[in-house]
């Protein structure tokens, strides 16, 4: 069996390859979603760069939008829109499924050189051996990483927190910012003091000049 693996050395190399990728993969995304269901759980005072951005981003579409903003939809783009290593998660993820594919496939390869070449089943043990092998471990580290599933619950997360406390929030910080803009209106309007008096409530004649006048109008109609 040694044998046999040391006579097909370069092409079982490759199929390893492929397998350890394709399971980094589905690692390093699960990490990553995990971190974010930590973050997202108190997501008001997160350092989470992604986190941080999307509250920005969010919060410059409910203002541009006037309040309407359908949250669901505007969570799905960003999260497609996250990437690792300048690669989207989606990306990673179907990567992860062709390289595993690609192992099978470069296994099937060498199968088929050593059926060619006259090789016994002994010979060609390793190949399927590593085959079956790589596909039990990559299904079984996705399901205890359950990309799918992490991916929900971040969402959900978001979601809830988009709905229930930053748009509340926004509302709020709008309602103060017309409240202060109201009082500097009020405040830059001219005040009506008691010194100065409205022209309508001034007095046009002194006292005198009113009996100067009253005696005036009593001779002229007596």
């Amino acid at each position: 069996m040694f044998s046999a693996f040391l006579q097909h050395r370069i092409m079982i190399c490759i199929v390893l390859l492929f397998l350890v990728l394709s399971i980094l993969c589905q690692i390093m995304i699960g990490v990553l979603y995990q971190k974010m269901i930590r973050e997202t759980d108190n997501m008001a005072v997160t350092e989470n760069k992604l986190l941080k951005q999307c509250k920005l981003k969010f919060s410059n579409c409910y203002e541009l939008n006037d309040g309407i903003v359908n949250i669901p939809v505007f969570v799905e783009k960003f999260m497609n829109r996250i990437s690792l290593g300048g690669i989207s998660l989606n990306s990673m993820t179907h990567m992860s499924g062709q390289c595993m594919l690609l192992s099978v496939f470069v296994a099937g390869i060498g199968a088929c050189r050593g059926i060619i070449g006259g090789e016994t089943i002994g010979d060609l043990l390793p190949f399927y051996i590593i085959s079956f092998f790589g596909l039990y471990v990559y299904f079984s580290v996705a399901s205890i990483v359950d990309v799918k599933g992490k991916r929900n619950i971040v969402k959900t997360n978001m979601v809830d927190y988009l709905e229930n406390h930053m748009v509340k929030h926004l509302i709020l910080v709008k309602e103060e910012e017309m409240q202060q803009h109201i009082l500097k209106k009020e405040d830059r309007e001219p005040k009506i003091s008691e010194e100065n008096p409205p022209i309508s409530e001034q007095k046009l004649f002194s006292k005198r000049e009113e009996e100067e006048l009253e005696a005036l109008l009593k001779e002229f109609f007596v």
